[in-house]
């Protein structure tokens, strides 16, 4: 089995306190700062997806939207006997945005 790749790299003294501070708990600052690594890589995959998914939301939180001033705009012509273009106007200024 591959042992991997080597990563070294030089942080500033204050950030060199924050990684022995915090691997004190058990660990040297090298395997936490690896830690911590592979965790934003991890994350970076996570907050990827969500960004996915919640475009897809507003997209269909869109198309709903127009699907309901449609739907209303014909309901209104239909059983409140408007002209179209009142039935329009008035959904238009009901359902802002």
């Amino acid at each position: 089995m591959s042992r991997g790749k080597i990563v070294s790299f030089r942080v500033a003294d204050e950030h060199y306190a924050q990684l022995v501070a915090r691997s004190a708990k058990g660990g040297s600052p090298g395997a936490f700062a690896r830690e911590l690594m592979l965790q934003a890589l991890h994350a970076e995959r996570v907050v990827d997806g969500i960004q996915t998914r919640l475009d897809r939301q507003q997209e269909q939180v869109l198309e709903l939207r127009t699907d309901l001033r449609v739907t209303l705009r014909a309901a209104l012509i239909a059983f409140g006997r408007l002209e179209p273009e009142r039935a329009k106007e008035w959904v238009n200024r009901t359902l802002k945005g």
